[in-house]
C-alpha cells in the first residue's frame, strides 16, 4: 500500500520531478509499462544508485548482485513464495539498470562488462522461469511458463541475431524490461489481490501472478514474431 500510494504522489504531486531521463528516452515509449511508471521507479530507486555510484562499485559488482537476487527467485517461486519471487524479479531487474547507469557515470564502460552483464541477465531468467517450471510441474499452466520461456529466450535471440546482422532490433512490446515489470508485480500484489477479492470471488493466492505470466507468455510470443519478421524482411 505504501508504495501506490508513493507512486501516486509522484504522478500527480511531484509533476516537477517527471524528468526526460536521457536512458528513458533511448529506450522509447513502452505500451506495456508507460514512461511515468519507469521515471517513477528510476526516482524511487535513486538513493539506491546515488549510493553505488559515490561508493565506486564497479559495474560487474553491480551485475552479479543483480543476478543472485534475480536467481533466488528460482528458489521462492518453487516454493511458492510469490511475494519473494516477486520482490526478486523486481529488484534483480533494477539491478541489471543499475550496472549500467553506474558504468556510465563512473566512466568504467567496458565491452567485457557489457557481455557479461548480457549472459547473466539470461542464465537469471532461465532460473526464474526455472522456479515457476517446478511451481506449476503437475499443472497445466506449466505449459503457459514455459511458451513464455522459449518466448523470452528467442526475443533476446533475435536481439543477438539482429546485432550481428547490423540491425538494431528494438522492435517488440514485450522486450526484458516490461517482461520483469508483468512477472514481479503481479507476484507482489497477488495474495493481496486474493484477499481482498476473495469474499465474493474465491480465488487463488497466486491468481494475479498466473494473470502476469498469461500476458508475459502472449505477448512475448507475439514479440518474438514482430521480431522475426523485422529481420526475415530484411535479409529479403
Amino acid at each position: 500500500m505504501a508504495g501506490l500510494g508513493a507512486y501516486f504522489y509522484f504522478i500527480f504531486m511531484r509533476k516537477d520531478l517527471h524528468t526526460r531521463d536521457k536512458e528513458l528516452g533511448e529506450r522509447g515509449e513502452s505500451v506495456m509499462v508507460n514512461r511515468k511508471t519507469r521515471e517513477f521507479w528510476l526516482w524511487l530507486t535513486n538513493p539506491i544508485e546515488e549510493y553505488l555510484v559515490k561508493n565506486q562499485f564497479h559495474p560487474n559488482t553491480v551485475s552479479f548482485i543483480g543476478f543472485a537476487i534475480t536467481s533466488f527467485s528460482c528458489i521462492a517461486f518453487t516454493f511458492g513464495w510469490v511475494v519473494v519471487g516477486g520482490w526478486c524479479v523486481l529488484l534483480g531487474g533494477t539491478m541489471d539498470i543499475f550496472d549500467g547507469r553506474v558504468a556510465r557515470r563512473t566512466g568504467k564502460i567496458t565491452m567485457s562488462g557489457d557481455y557479461l552483464d548480457a549472459n547473466l541477465d539470461r542464465i537469471s531468467e532461465a532460473l526464474m522461469y526455472l522456479g515457476l517450471l517446478n511451481f506449476y510441474a503437475n499443472q497445466l499452466f506449466f505449459y503457459v511458463v514455459f511458451t513464455a520461456f522459449i518466448a523470452s529466450m528467442m526475443i533476446s535471440y533475435s536481439k543477438a541475431r539482429g546485432y550481428q546482422l547490423k540491425m538494431d532490433v528494438k522492435v517488440g512490446l514485450m522486450q526484458r524490461p516490461e517482461r520483469i515489470v508483468w512477472i514481479g508485480i503481479p507476484a507482489i500484489f497477488s495474495p493481496l489481490f486474493a484477499a481482498a477479492v476473495n469474499t465474493w470471488l474465491p480465488i487463488s493466492h497466486y491468481w494475479l501472478s498466473a494473470v502476469g505470466i498469461t500476458v508475459v507468455a502472449m505477448m512475448g510470443a507475439y514479440t518474438y514474431w514482430q521480431r522475426f519478421d523485422f529481420i526475415y524482411k530484411k535479409l529479403k
